[in-house]
């Protein structure tokens, strides 16, 4: 009987130790594989770590390079915008009666009338000229129907040259309006 216990017990031994080696085996493999697939996952993930450091290079060179296209704009925009206040400053220089003109105006001055302090006629109620002309005019000296009324194709020039819209005197019929309004005026 001791003989098959200790058969029994040599046996057991022995299928616990091939349990063990075939557990350690089923372990180290199992083990293998899953170091395989983190090494792929790491290879992969340097790959993107590269990939977007590219990107960010890419991305930062851009963005340099529009800050310094923002900076020019922004300094032309400037120059623009201090070209246009130097030119709407010589505008009112230019149009201010008795002014020196920078630039070259056509045509001659039409004759401002000798009651400056007298009561303006509404301009606007000549089609064509709204409230910004109608500025413009008055700074012109231009303040009553009958001086547009009297106009010459000099003066007619002269006025388009500092209103910058050429021909609009004649295409709205600014002359035969403010006849029709002195008429009307006087009837």
């Amino acid at each position: 009987m001791t003989y098959l216990i200790v058969q029994t017990f040599i046996l057991l031994l022995i299928a616990g130790v091939l349990g063990m080696i075939f557990g350690w085996y089923l372990t180290w493999s199992s083990a293998s594989a899953a170091r395989a697939a983190l090494h792929t996952r790491l290879r992969k993930a340097d790959r993107d770590v590269r990939e977007l450091r590219n990107e960010l290079g890419t991305l930062t060179r851009a963005k340099a390079n529009c800050d310094t296209d923002r900076r020019v704009l922004s300094d032309e925009l400037a120059d623009l915008r201090a070209r246009l206040d130097q030119q709407a400053t010589t505008r009112v220089a230019d149009t201010a009666p008795g002014a020196v003109s920078e630039a070259p105006v056509t045509g001659s001055a039409p004759p401002l009338l000798g009651d400056e302090d007298g009561d303006a006629d509404d301009l606007q109620q000549i089609r064509g000229i709204g409230p910004k002309i109608a500025g413009i005019l008055m700074e012109l000296g231009i303040r009553r129907y009958e001086q547009i009324a009297d106009w010459t194709p000099e003066h007619v020039e002269w006025i388009n040259a500092h209103l910058k819209f050429k021909g609009r005197v004649e295409r709205e019929e600014w002359i035969p309006q403010a006849r029709a309004l002195l008429a009307d005026r006087g009837s």
